[in-house]
């Protein structure tokens, strides 16, 4: 079975982003699907689509080496749709094909079929495909262009080519009228709709018979403590240049996260001052150590600060994903807004104290693990202080047992995660 994969996010440094990317494709060729073509995440935010010119080839050495990641996982000949804005060439260059507003839909389609020769890459890909499998990951917010551009894309393919879509492994949250626009009219047409959360779930039942599997990132499991102590306790183990990350796993320590909401918030808090007065508290009535996770850049460029000032170890974000996930899922708990890193914490027992995030998947997920702690607001950390220390000890009171019931629940949840792709293996 030839798939055209839409959405590998591997192209996305955020550690979820890889992690989810990774295993969804882990699973396709487990079920023996071949990748044949690719639309990267950073494509669905730049490209045009159209077609490369025949005597230029791409000297763009990340991609080569997204590419090669890739082929460690799925080792086909991919086509990776890619043409940014700079590169463009040929007629009509200002001519985006995404919409920015559903009603353009039918007058793009009608346009990319009239340039038919300007877009033969993208349509061959597509019908050369027996499916067109979408990852909507956490992309479906907001009105951008890279959850309009997948789908349109989806678009394309049921309404021109006929093709079978789904589209797997994600929340939708349209508060956005524009983007729930172009859900009403897209989401019935698809073939298999899989959300990654229950909340997506029951609020877009008017939209869609979607159902629910979980995130695909379940499949990454943290390492035993003792076995891991026996390289982990080396110096210099966990410094990923150039953040520096001293610290003993044998001993206690907390994972201290960040949160997507920071994006948009950038003049109304400021995080830093934030974290800092938090983690000071913690310092008072925690023995153990503090350690902060940068899942995202956004939180790299807040906990780089902070870890210099207070002189704190830094898991940065070109650490392997393998190697964050052990350390979340070895720690005392997490304290953050980041759905992966969660679940990483949650895939080895350690418990999450949420705070706010973008979406709502803060709350759907401490919902569905069963853990009984209200998301925090991001922008407040330090009103909350007290309820998150008080939290905190709660956790720690709870000992084993509570990490046995979580790690055993996310194992559950890592069997389940193969559901995402149940309609491949009836096509």
């Amino acid at each position: 079975m030839k798939i055209f994969f839409v959405n590998d996010s591997i192209s996305n440094p955020n550690w979820g982003d890889r992690a989810a990317a990774t295993s969804l494709k882990y699973m396709m060729k487990k079920l023996g699907a071949e990748i044949t073509s690719v639309v990267y995440e950073e494509d669905l935010g730049q490209s045009h689509f159209k077609n490369k010119p025949v005597n230029v080839h791409s000297n763009d050495k990340s991609s080569v080496s997204l590419k090669a990641i890739a082929k460690q996982i799925v080792p086909p000949i991919l086509l990776n749709i890619k043409q940014k804005i700079f590169q463009e060439y040929g007629r009509n260059t200002h001519i985006d094909i995404i919409p920015q507003r559903w009603e353009e839909a039918e007058d793009r389609l009608s346009y990319i079929v009239a340039n038919r020769d300007i877009y033969s890459d993208l349509l061959d890909a597509i019908n050369n495909a027996d499916v067109m499998v979408i990852h909507g990951d956490g992309c479906m917010t907001g009105n951008g262009r890279i959850p309009r551009a997948e789908l349109f894309l989806a678009f394309i393919a049921k309404r021109y080519l006929g093709k079978p879509v789904i589209i797997v492994n994600h929340t939708a949250d349209f508060d956005h009228q524009g983007l729930l626009r172009f859900a009403q009219n897209v989401y019935p047409m698809f073939n298999d709709v899989v959300f990654r959360d229950m909340t997506s779930v029951d609020r877009c039942k008017a939209l869609c018979t979607g159902r629910y599997a979980p995130d695909s990132a379940y499949y990454f499991k943290p390492i035993q403590k003792n076995d891991w102590l026996k390289v982990a306790r080396r110096t210099t183990y966990f410094d990923v240049w150039p953040d520096i990350a001293c610290f003993d796993p044998a001993d206690s320590y907390v994972c201290l996260g960040g949160s997507s909401i920071f994006y948009y918030v950038k003049d109304q808090v400021d995080p830093i001052a934030e974290y800092i007065d938090l983690i000071g508290y913690l310092q008072t009535i925690y023995s153990g150590q503090i350690v902060l996770t940068a899942s995202d850049i956004r939180d790299e460029a807040i906990f780089r600060k902070i870890a210099v000032d207070l002189n704190l170890p830094l898991i940065g974000l070109s650490t392997p994903v393998q190697q964050s996930v052990d350390i979340l899922g070895n720690a005392d708990a997490y304290i953050g807004g980041r759905w992966h890193p969660s679940i990483f914490a949650l895939r080895g027992g350690t418990p999450v104290i949420p705070i706010t995030s973008l979406t709502f998947k803060m709350q759907a997920l401490i919902k569905m693990s069963g853990l009984n702690c209200e998301p925090i607001d991001a922008l407040r950390l330090s009103q909350a202080k007290n309820y998150i220390a008080k939290q905190l000890f709660s956790y720690l009171n709870q000992g084993n047992e509570l990490r046995s019931r979580l790690s055993a629940w996310a194992q559950g949840e890592s069997e389940k995660a193969w559901s995402n792709l149940d309609y491949l293996k009836v096509v």
